[in-house]
Order: structure tokens, then C-alpha cells, then sequence
């Protein structure tokens, strides 16, 4: 009777022996700090991650992690979230790309943008999926590197609130639009777009965690078009309701 390592060591070997480009980019993540990469099976089971995701995970060792779903590893609120994205990709092959996001740890946030694929076997079947996530916590260059992009990056974060436009942006910033999503996206890793809804989700964040205020009033003062908006990308990013944020960061 087979071990309950060896049960684990089976799945990620059929795994890889379908798809063994796999195990080449576990090995190639390892060498990434920033950067989480992750492979389940078609039970959301981990096959596979590189040492960031395993240190993310708050475990030691990759054994610690393989044969165990998101929501033996993660609190459920944040598996609740990952385990909606994976439904996207094994019930519909979606790809999900270029995905904003907040992930809460210990009362601290950090921000992710994941990405997630259908892996395919010979046969076109999907048979697991994988992921990559980029911490944004590592700034891709230095603030004495921003240049003329300076004061309208601090634009984005200081008023979030207000109703701002990207392309009156990027005319401040005397770039085309183009050049100004380039530029923004190679400096900070976001689009314009979604810089300023990182902004505006963390300023509504800390109110729900530190106020009473209804919902309403916090998406009219973060800069949301209305309640249903807020809700819709608050969701997206953290994979919570704003009303189930609240509830959680009061527990």
C-alpha cells in the first residue's frame, strides 16, 4: 500500500510525465524571490511550486505543501478567492491575465497580478493548472529614476479619490497614451487603470477596517462610480465582499 508521500510524489509525476515542461519551470521559479509559481491537479491539489510560494504559504518544505488544496494551506476567505479563479480556467479553459491582487497577511497587505493557465495534456484534455503570481511589493526602479512621471504617479495614489482621467495623465506627463501605459506599467508593474484601482481599493480597505461608515459612503469617498462598482472590483481583488473584509478584519 502506497504511502501517503508516495500518493503525493505519484499525482506530480503522472503530472509532469504528461506536461514535463512543468518541472523545468518549478526549477526555473525557484530562482525568483518575487515571483510565486504554483501547479494543481484537477482536484485543486498542489503538484508543484517554486520556494516563494511555499514561503508565502507559511510552510518549510514542498512536501509540507504537495497533495493539499488551498483551503488546507490559506484562510478561507483568501482560498475562497484563488478557488474562483481556478474555476475559470478547469470549467471554462479560461486564461486569467493580468488579474489585480490584495492579499492580507498578519494585518499587513501586499498586492499580487497573477496570471493562471489550463495546462493540456497531448490529448487536448486539461489535466492541471498553473500559475504565477509578481509581488508588487518590489519597485522596478528607484524614485530618483521616475523623472517627469514623478508628480502624476503621485497624482494616481493622492487623488484616487477624485474623478480622474488617464488621458489628462498622460497629456501632464507630455506622452501619448501608449507611451504613458508603457512607461507606468515598466516603473510600477500596473497599468495606469489599475494603479489607480489599487489606490482607490487600499484607501477603501483601511476605512472599512477603521470606520462605520456605510458601504455607499465609502465608494462615493474612494472615487467608485457607485456601491456596485466598489463591490464588483473590491471582490476581484481580494475575493471577499467589502461587507465580509469588514467582518473579517474585526475578528
Amino acid at each position: 500500500m502506497k504511502t501517503t508521500q508516495a500518493r503525493k510524489l505519484s499525482r506530480r509525476d503522472a503530472i509532469f510525465a504528461q506536461a514535463p515542461a512543468l518541472e523545468a519551470a518549478e526549477f526555473l521559479f525557484d530562482t525568483v524571490g518575487d515571483v510565486l509559481f504554483c501547479v494543481k491537479d484537477r482536484e485543486r491539489r498542489y503538484v508543484a511550486a517554486n520556494e516563494a510560494f511555499i514561503r508565502r504559504a507559511g510552510l518549510v518544505h514542498r512536501s509540507d505543501l504537495l497533495g493539499r488544496t488551498a483551503r488546507e494551506v490559506f484562510p478561507p476567505i483568501l482560498a475562497a478567492g484563488y478557488e474562483q479563479q481556478d474555476d475559470e480556467v478547469f470549467h471554462r479553459g479560461a486564461t486569467v491575465r493580468d488579474r489585480l491582487e490584495m492579499i492580507t497577511k498578519g494585518g499587513s497587505v501586499g498586492w499580487f497580478v497573477s496570471q493562471k493557465i489550463a495546462v493540456k495534456s497531448l490529448d487536448g484534455g486539461i489535466i492541471a493548472l498553473a500559475g504565477i503570481s509578481r509581488d508588487l511589493h518590489h519597485p522596478a526602479v528607484s524614485g530618483a529614476e521616475l523623472g517627469p512621471l514623478a508628480e502624476v504617479l503621485d497624482t494616481l495614489h493622492r487623488d484616487c479619490a477624485s474623478p480622474l482621467r488617464i488621458e489628462a495623465l498622460a497629456r501632464k506627463a507630455g506622452l501619448s497614451m501608449s507611451q504613458f501605459e508603457r512607461r507606468v506599467r515598466g516603473i510600477t508593474g500596473l497599468t495606469p487603470r489599475q494603479l489607480l484601482t489599487k489606490s482607490r481599493i487600499e484607501m477603501a480597505a483601511g476605512m472599512l477596517r477603521g470606520s462605520d461608515d456605510a458601504l455607499s459612503s465609502i465608494a462615493f469617498e474612494c472615487g467608485f462610480y457607485d456601491q456596485a462598482a466598489f463591490s464588483r472590483q473590491f471582490r476581484a481583488a481580494t475575493g471577499m465582499s467589502p461587507g465580509e473584509y469588514r467582518r473579517a478584519a474585526r475578528e
